[in-house]
């Protein structure tokens, strides 16, 4: 396998050197903040995060989002770009063909993809699907589900939820207690259109002031259901967050399953 740090250094990637498993210090702005995990730490997967490539609000490519999370130790990430009904790359305006929109969907992952093949990372493809502010974390569902489903961009969260349930993904609410002025929904939508809620967010737990992460939690124990954490990563020098898995993932089916059968351990 190659060495990440020289090949980062080679595309001009810089990358903060992470410690032994056990105690990842977080780079720069983050540094005061520690990543204790138990000695038998099993598989580390990210499970929200963010490109360039397909997010307006990404700060760093696929490529170099692949090599900080590789050398944090984590063995898989999940990208999940932003759909184009939320902060998209992908044009509001002009004659942009389905086909179009879904390359900007994809692109981030696709970009990812081949640098995880690449250092020993495995990548997974997901997307955030916002209805009104209210972002569903979406897994389990390939580029020719999109191709196949013209305009589901459009569709409420009763409607999307049964699609996606219809062709085997899976659907977690990102952030559910999130409060910015742009989202309409500043809470959970109901229990039976999605599979579980992220209850810890690592952008949330520095910069919300509401409590959100706490109320996320409160929520899922009240109506018992599966938890999952996320970094919402934008860039390398953000907080990784996510899951542990006791067994290595041969899929994104098994890193599904492993949520909703609760067993996973969250990365806070």
């Amino acid at each position: 396998m190659c060495n990440v740090q020289k090949v980062a250094s080679k595309k001009g990637i810089k990358i903060k050197n992470s410690e032994e498993v056990g105690n990842i210090n977080f780079n720069r702005k983050f540094q005061s903040q520690k990543l204790t995990l138990p000695k038998n730490m099993g598989f580390m997967y990210e499970t929200h995060m963010h490109t360039m490539e397909s997010s307006g609000c990404g700060r760093n490519t696929a490529e170099e989002q692949v090599y900080a999370y590789k050398e944090r130790g984590y063995t898989g990430i999940i990208i999940t770009d932003h759909f184009i009904n939320g902060y998209s790359t992908c044009p509001r305006y002009g004659n942009v063909s389905w086909r179009e929109k879904v390359g900007y969907v994809v692109a981030g992952y696709l970009a990812a993809k081949d640098a995880g093949d690449n250092v020993g990372l495995d990548v997974f493809l997901g997307w955030e699907f916002t209805v009104k502010g209210s972002d569903l974390l979406t897994y389990g569902l390939d580029i020719a589900f999109l191709l196949d489903n013209k305009d589901i961009d459009k569709l409420t969260v009763p409607q999307y939820s049964k699609v996606v349930r219809n062709n085997g993904g899976f659907l977690a609410q990102a952030h559910p207690y999130r409060d910015k002025p742009y989202i309409e929904h500043k809470f959970p939508v109901k229990p039976e259109f999605i599979d579980a809620i992220e209850v810890y967010n690592a952008s949330d737990e520095i910069y919300s002031t509401n409590r959100a992460n706490e109320k996320a939690d409160m929520f899922a124990k009240k109506h018992n259901m599966p938890i999952q954490a996320g970094g919402d990563s934008h860039g390398v020098n953000d907080p990784p967050s996510g899951i542990i898995l006791a067994k290595k993932a041969k899929n994104i089916y098994d890193i599904i399953n492993a949520i909703k059968n609760k067993e996973v351990s969250l990365i806070i």
